[in-house]
């Protein structure tokens, strides 16, 4: 079974969302990431090449993940606009 774990940078970004936006991600999480994350995770490419991102409505998800342990570590939580930057 997959899990996930928010480094302490992705944790800060989390608690500064809504809770609204907060309860809407941890669904998500449960719903979809965490039964099938290779569906929902999807690569992305320069910089950032090493990391995935996970779509929930405006918001991402920048995430590691480890295949041999089944760990997500999300890195980075942030609308759309903001997160690559």
């Amino acid at each position: 079974m997959w899990q996930v774990q928010f480094t302490k940078r992705a944790d800060k970004d989390f608690s500064k969302l809504t809770p609204e936006i907060r309860k809407r991600i941890d669904k998500a999480i449960e719903e979809k990431l965490l039964t099938n994350p290779d569906k929902y995770l999807v690569g992305l490419v320069g910089e950032l090449s090493d990391l995935y991102k996970f779509r929930v409505g405006d918001y991402r998800l920048l995430c590691s993940k480890d295949g041999q342990r089944l760990i997500i570590h999300v890195v980075k939580v942030a609308h759309r606009k903001e997160v690559y930057h």
